[in-house]
């Protein structure tokens, strides 16, 4: 059987150079800023990966008329991408008709140049394992791409990056905005979602409700399923709100990896474990992005 490692021959690595492609040619590589109706940007800087983070925050729709409700906190990777969507979905679900609750978005973002440096770094932090022939791939296309030689491509940082939330962002997040400390959600998709379910089975006491949307559980030869049985050999309950989806659309593999993810973690039988897990049907890795992210929402916060 090849490896999954092979990443050349990954139909899940070629729908995310896809749409990587898509994104660098559909957006200029120097752009001002434009926030949304109660948002903040902040910098951050990572003593642990020695880097600058943009910090993008959205506040809830009452957050200045009272100064004494705390709220939960969603942190979403790939900030740069999804902060946007994510906090619109946010607002337009919790108010008016209050389908949620009403929720203070964190979108952990880089600060780059152009989207082939967003490329780089979130191949850095959302992945849990080094793979050099996904680094060379990576490399390769974004020279081609942006006509720089300068990038250099290097995976499996993601312990580091889940350090730098816990230690680094979420006492930030917490010492400055008024967020409950035990109702923290995080949230990401494709390698984002990837890095969500290493996250719950590395640091299980720092989130308590979960989003991997697409999650790319493919990445070298399913080396999540590793960490995923590292837990259960030492715990017996993963108290978490887990939701897990992914577009019909999208290769049989990744779906099938999704599915063997949510039996096995059913097979442990952990009391106060909720999993649910669902599949857009007629939507692809990309088109079920929004749709993903409302569902999820709905079924965390119920």
């Amino acid at each position: 059987m090849i490896k999954i490692i092979k990443i050349l021959a990954s139909k899940s690595f070629g729908v995310f150079i896809i749409c990587l492609l898509f994104l660098t040619n559909s957006f200029p590589q120097h752009q001002s800023k434009s926030l949304l109706f109660r948002t903040e940007t902040k910098v951050l800087h990572s003593n642990i990966i020695g880097e600058d983070f943009e910090i993008y925050i959205s506040f809830p729709v009452d957050y200045f008329q009272n100064d004494t409700t705390f709220y939960p906190v969603l942190y979403c990777t790939d900030g740069n991408y999804s902060f946007n969507l994510v906090s619109n979905i946010v607002n337009i679900l919790s108010f008016p008709r209050k389908e949620i609750q009403q929720i203070l978005v964190v979108g952990i973002g880089y600060k780059i140049k152009g989207l082939e440096d967003w490329g780089v770094d979130r191949h850095r932090d959302l992945t849990p394992s080094s793979v050099p022939e996904a680094d060379k791939q990576l490399e390769d296309f974004l020279s081609r791409l942006s006509g720089r030689k300068d990038i250099v491509s290097k995976s499996g940082g993601a312990s580091k990056f889940l350090d730098f939330i816990r230690d680094e962002l979420i006492p930030y997040i917490e010492s400055n905005y008024r967020v409950k400390q035990n109702d923290r959600t995080l949230g990401g998709y494709s390698h984002g979602g990837l890095f969500t379910l290493f996250a719950m089975f590395s640091s299980p006491q720092t989130f308590q409700r979960y989003y991997a949307g697409s999650p790319s559980i493919w990445w070298d030869n399913k080396v999540l399923f590793k960490y995923e049985k590292e837990y259960a050999d030492t715990h017996k309950d993963l108290p978490a709100v887990l939701f897990m989806s992914i577009g019909s659309l999208e290769d049989m593999a990744s779906i099938a990896y999704m599915y063997e993810m949510a039996g096995r973690l059913q097979s442990r039988n952990y009391p106060k474990l909720k999993l649910e897990t669902h599949i857009f049907e007629g939507e692809t890795h990309s088109s079920c992005i929004a749709g993903g992210i409302s569902r999820a929402l709905k079924i965390i916060y119920k």
